[in-house]
């Protein structure tokens, strides 16, 4: 994709399981006690401590929160995620996707922003009242829409549309809209990639 893709990054430093094991064995505390504070089962934190997988920036937060004690609440983890949004000048539709075409930025909680994520801001009313104009979606780059689901479709032109996704056939891609309601139907060789749209703002 030619736009700037963002993947969710920690913001506070890299933690292993087996950073964990040797702070409970430095601090004194009990493994039970951190299976508790995280959520865990003891038989899951076990496996967690004996591993060498890094673990998620959420994670990171409860477990500092567990071995100080005096710690204020840790700050959010959150991603900055680029908004697009401008229109397309051959269609009021249609969505600018270059690279030079970001408007804005949001902050989404890590969380939500599962691999790489941009943001639309909708233009145009062809999906009401299913979405309006101008609000904004939060899509996951190069997932495959369930069918029904909204999408963004990319085109090689470096424009993009939101539209429902219906399914592909015999070369090409079935989408819908709302308003007015009727099919819409491209070619796959006019599309770059088509994404899941994840969430709603």
């Amino acid at each position: 994709m030619q736009v700037q893709n963002f993947a969710v990054s920690a913001i506070i430093g890299a933690m292993k399981g087996s950073d964990i094991r040797a702070r409970l064995e430095k601090s004194g505390k009990k493994q039970i006690a951190l299976a508790t504070h995280l959520g865990r089962s003891v038989h899951s934190m076990s496996r967690l401590v004996n591993s060498a997988r890094e673990l998620t920036p959420s994670e990171i937060a409860l477990v500092e929160t567990f071995f100080n004690d005096n710690a204020p609440p840790a700050a959010p983890v959150t991603v900055r995620v680029p908004v697009y949004g401008y229109a397309a000048a051959s269609d009021g539709d249609r969505i600018a996707l270059g690279s030079d075409q970001i408007l804005d930025h949001i902050e989404l909680p890590a969380g939500l922003a599962r691999g790489e994520v941009i943001a639309i801001r909708v233009a145009g009313d062809s999906m009401e009242p299913r979405l309006f104009s101008g609000e904004t979606v939060v899509v996951a780059l190069n997932v495959t829409p369930t069918r029904f689901g909204d999408c963004v479709v990319e085109l090689k032109d470096g424009t993009g549309l939101v539209k429902q996704y219906r399914g592909r056939r015999d070369g090409y891609v079935f989408l819908y809209q709302y308003n007015p309601e009727r099919e819409v139907r491209l070619r796959e060789d006019e599309i770059r990639a088509i994404h899941a749209v994840q969430l709603r703002r």
